[in-house]
């Protein structure tokens, strides 16, 4: 196991142990919700690393929380410049989390296709 990767289960307190997950996609510009993560019954999807990276365009993304219908902002929106992004680095309690059963889905403004990247855990109420 990397010291890297120790660090990172270290970092979460909680009284069961926690798996950190990886996701990645490339969202298509102008999409509203493109998936990143499935919902999952009972738990809520708590966001510890992301990375969005645009390409020759300038453009925005926002994480939303995603139930049945149209997805929830949880984050702030992220303007990104060309050939640029945004990135949060580690952090024990999250960045953001989905409401609980919700999927994690990204929208994304006129521009390139953003490249988006994020490790994350799934959060029980007991957690």
């Amino acid at each position: 196991m990397s010291s890297s990767f120790r660090w990172l289960q270290q970092g979460i307190a909680t009284t069961n142990a926690l798996t950190p997950k990886f996701a990645k996609a490339n969202i298509a510009a102008t999409t509203t919700d493109g998936p990143l993560v499935t919902a999952v019954v009972g738990k809520r999807l708590r966001v510890l690393v992301f990375r969005v990276m645009t390409g020759a365009t300038a453009t925005t993304v926002t994480f939303n929380s995603k139930p049945g219908g149209a997805g929830v902002a949880i984050s702030e929106t992220m303007a990104c410049g060309i050939n640029g992004g945004q990135h949060g680095t580690y952090s024990p309690v999250g960045h953001f989390e989905t409401a609980k059963g919700e999927g994690l889905t990204v929208t994304t403004g006129a521009g390139s296709t953003t490249g988006v990247g994020i490790v994350y855990v799934e959060i029980d109420d007991d957690d």
